[in-house]
Formats: C-alpha cells, sequence, structure tokens
C-alpha cells in the first residue's frame, strides 16, 4: 500500500524543501538513537527510519516537480493540465510519465486522462488510489463518487448530437465503461468520445473546477 510520503514526516503536503528536510532530519536523528535498542524497538526504529529516507526522497521529488518550470511558466502538472485543456490526452500521459514522484495528485491526473479516453473502471481505480492517498481531500472524493454514478448508469450523458454522413436523424453517443486492456486499438469513436466525454458534468467536475482551467466555457 502507497503512503504519503508528507504524512510519514509529520508535514503538511504544502511544505517547503527547509520544512521537509528539518522534518527529515529530526525524525532520523530520533530513530537513530533508538536502532540498537533490545528487541522489537530496535527493530521498529530501523524500519521506521528506513521508511523516512523513503518518504523523504518522494517528498523532495514531489516538491521539485512542482517547482519544474517550463519556458511559459507551468509546473510539472501544469504542462499535464494543457495538453487535456486542448484534448490531447496522448501527450498529456507522456508528459505525466515523466513525474518521478506519484502521489495523490499524480494519480489524479492519471484517472483524467482514463476518464477522457472512456475507461472508466481504470479511472475509477485511480482515484481511489487518491481517497487512500489523501482522504481529506474533497476533490479526489468528489470526482470518485462521480465516476462511481457514472459506472452505474446513474447519471444521464450530456454529449452533443452526431450526425450520419447520409444526413440522417442525429444520434446521442452514450458513454461506455471500458478499460484500458478493452480498448487495443483508439480510433475515431475514441477520439470522439473524449471530446463528448468534457461535456459532461463529472468531466465539468475533474477537468475544469479541480484542475483550474475552463474546458467548458458556458460553465
Amino acid at each position: 500500500m502507497s503512503v504519503n510520503p508528507f504524512v510519514i514526516l509529520g508535514i503538511p503536503q504544502s511544505a517547503t524543501q527547509d520544512e521537509i528536510r528539518s522534518a527529515y532530519e529530526t525524525k532520523k536523528a530520533y530513530y537513530q538513537e533508538h536502532i540498537f535498542d533490545d528487541g522489537e524497538a530496535g527493530a521498529e526504529a530501523a524500519h521506521n527510519l528506513q521508511l523516512v529516507e523513503t518518504a523523504y526522497q518522494q517528498a523532495m521529488e514531489f516538491v521539485q516537480a512542482q517547482a519544474s518550470v517550463s519556458g511559459q511558466g507551468n509546473s510539472a502538472f501544469e504542462q499535464v493540465k494543457e495538453y487535456l485543456k486542448n484534448k490531447e490526452p496522448d501527450a498529456a500521459q507522456k508528459a505525466l510519465d515523466e513525474i518521478t514522484y506519484r502521489g495523490a495528485e499524480w494519480h489524479y491526473f492519471q484517472s483524467i486522462i482514463f476518464y477522457e479516453k472512456n475507461w472508466l473502471s481504470d479511472s475509477k481505480k485511480q482515484l481511489e488510489m487518491c481517497v487512500e492517498l489523501d482522504p481529506g481531500n474533497e476533490k479526489y472524493t468528489r470526482a470518485l463518487e462521480n465516476v462511481k454514478k457514472k459506472i452505474d448508469g446513474s447519471r444521464p450523458f450530456q454529449g452533443s448530437e452526431q450526425s450520419g454522413t447520409d444526413g440522417g436523424t442525429a444520434q446521442k453517443r452514450k458513454a461506455t465503461n471500458r478499460t484500458y486492456s478493452q480498448d487495443q486499438s483508439v480510433g475515431q469513436d475514441a477520439g470522439d468520445a473524449c471530446c463528448n466525454a468534457c461535456s459532461t458534468l463529472i468531466c465539468a467536475d475533474c477537468c475544469c473546477e479541480c484542475c483550474g482551467f475552463d474546458l467548458i466555457p458556458c460553465c
């Protein structure tokens, strides 16, 4: 099970690099004093020391990823957002894969990419990981509940109507609960589904309110 490194260090996720380093040094010094204690106490101290070392590396990587600025002044996650805004899920995936630390926010963006590809089950699994890593985050909880509703079919699909090439009656497309393994080839239909998905309330919640940009100008 993944553990939030900031929780291990006892600091908020908004902590600076100096705060991370200070918390790490304090906990490291404490556990180093107890690794030679007798019995379970020494073994537990050694185990916790290893957790602290790993947490320190992950927390620093996370902060560095957040502060990694491109020529446009965007952080690593901001670049992923920009690709999603431009309806480029493959480019967003590539940018996301380059982020080393994969905490709750990383899984959140992965869930959005999966949703854009209409892989609802995979999107749900990623959001479940978000909630597990950061259970108090309302954004993750709300997004998970919305995806569950979409999968259960309790929310009508509000995609735009598509007309046939012969000028026939337009039909509304419906979202399907596909997964990565089921969708071996992503053709034009998947591309249309990605565009239509942005018209749903869940995508408005996930991609607009929570990501900080406006994919649906009228909302």
